[in-house]
């Protein structure tokens, strides 16, 4: 039987240090910072090294765990502080100038008028103070400034990417692909998240490190491997000698180009744009349509863990909740918003993880050994677009991510208690891939914007960025929140 993780490291304990949390993307990747000490459990110690409590069947309960350092091919120092990067602005050496980061704002030079948004049918409407910070309200400026920032492929270092190389609107909000791609080709350790419905969001990224979607806007386009190696005075400067960004800015926010505004404008593009409802599920939940879905579907519902409705007399003749889907895919937009360890990632003859996911993050003091594995509960609403599935996108298709859980996951000493063998049969499998694809829905149709012109006058094709770059070289090195 596998053991329960007993203590960490003095070397896990200093590396997780480099993550306290808070919001944001990744950092730099810079080449040097302090190592950790080594671990007193091997003479060679790992990144992340974890002391993992290895008791036999045969073994009690109390008896002394015995401390074990896995073998990871990483070098501790090419690891970096995530939120002490994106604080300090994206520099390795001084912090960008405060007048970069946020201005003042001179409400005369206003000019915008608030957004009212209709959501797509299954959704809740979008309320200030609840799912819209009371920071930031929705306008119709901010987002046509949003909008064209999310496409631009200047805020990138070389004018190559932009946010929705990664995020594309036409690929589920994801480019579909196991990891990412970004500047130079170069690949990072996780798979873009979809941006669908965000909007509704408590944490953003897998690892939940950013509380909000303008924390999240913050961190990809100072990333080295995603955006470049490059400042957010960097960033703001090439935009303020853009004049199209600077009229908007300060009609939007009374304000010159600042990095506030950016994360700002760019949020409340996705949190309108990036809404999908109206599936047949909703059709048949809220509408009462009894023929929205199939025979199969409405079984998939069932095994899902949801009723069918009171005036359908349907019989599905199976049992209720038998996929368990609904312990963690819960509410409108079927997720938790919570962090789970279902086994991706593991390695069973390392007896260690590839990604330490939500525990890198956790700040001392708060650290919990199920926090090792585990990753944020994604919606399941346009999931039959969004694919490869899980974080490190190692499930290519539906059928292998119910083949994942049908099994029991992957056995590990931090597996979620909600993770078991289901014993689903091959029709059965069938039916809650079916159901899942019910919730594909009606989003709200994305139309690429007109750039402004640049200084020489010339005007960037959005479309150009959509198409991630070459691969040039993968990521060989894990980082405990390497992007996404």
């Amino acid at each position: 039987m596998l053991a329960r993780f007993g203590w960490v490291t003095r070397s896990a304990l200093a590396t997780a240090l480099l993550a306290l949390g808070g919001c944001g993307g990744t950092g730099n990747e810079k080449e040097e910072v302090a190592s950790a000490e080594p671990s007193t459990a091997s003479p060679s110690s790992g990144a992340l090294d974890a002391a993992v409590a290895k008791v036999s069947d045969k073994d009690s309960a109390d008896k002394p765990a015995h401390l074990v350092t896995p073998d990871r091919a990483v070098d501790p120092k090419k690891l970096v502080d995530v939120v002490e990067q994106e604080v300090k602005g994206g520099e390795n050496a001084s912090p960008s100038p405060e007048s970069i980061l946020w201005l003042p704002s001179d409400q005369s030079k206003i000019k915008d008028e608030p957004l009212t948004v209709k959501v797509p049918k299954g959704l809740s409407p979008l309320i200030l103070n609840v799912n819209v910070p009371a920071a930031n309200p929705l306008t119709k400026g901010k987002f046509e400034l949003g909008k064209q920032l999310y496409f631009d492929p200047r805020v990138s270092l070389d004018g190559t990417i932009s946010c929705a190389t990664c995020h594309n609107p036409e690929k589920g909000w994801t480019d579909q692909l196991s990891v990412s791609v970004g500047i130079d080709g170069h690949t990072g350790g996780r798979s873009a998240p979809t941006v669908v419905n965000t909007a509704y969001g408590k944490t953003m990224f897998w690892d939940g490190r950013s509380p909000s979607l303008e924390g999240q806007a913050q961190g990809p386009i100072q990333n080295p491997i995603e955006m470049g190696k490059q400042s957010y005075e960097d960033i703001v400067l090439r935009l303020r000698a853009i004049p199209g960004y600077k009229d908007q800015f300060e009609k939007v926010f009374g304000t010159d180009v600042t990095l506030d505004g950016m994360a700002k404008a760019i949020a409340t593009f996705e949190r309108v744009a990036a809404l999908s409802g109206n599936s047949k599920y909703d059709k048949y939940n809220s509408d009462g349509d009894l023929t929205a879905l199939s025979e199969s579907e409405k079984r998939g519902m069932v095994l899902f863990g949801l009723r069918l409705r009171g005036d359908d007399e349907f019989k599905t003749n199976v049992a209720l909740k038998k996929a368990e889907c609904t312990s963690c895919h819960t509410g409108s937009n079927f997720t938790n918003e919570q962090f789970h360890n279902i086994g991706v990632g593991w390695n069973a003859e390392k007896n260690d993880f590839a990604d330490y996911g939500r525990f890198v993050i956790s700040p001392i003091g708060s650290k919990n050994n199920s926090e090792l594995g585990a990753f944020k509960t994604p919606t399941v609403r346009e999931i039959e677009k969004s694919g490869p599935y899980m974080h490190d996108g190692s499930l290519k298709t539906l059928e292998e991510v119910v083949e994942h859980y049908n099994k029991g996951g992957n056995p590990n000493p931090s597996l979620d208690k909600d993770i078991k063998k289901l014993n689903l049969t091959d029709s059965e499998k069938a039916d809650v891939v079916a159901f899942m694809k019910a919730l594909t829905g009606e989003q709200v149709k994305v139309e690429l914007p007109t750039l402004p012109p640049g200084t020489d006058g010339k005007i960037p094709d959005p479309h150009a960025a959509l198409t991630p770059p070459p691969v040039k070289a993968a990521a060989n090195v894990f980082h405990p929140a390497v992007q996404r």
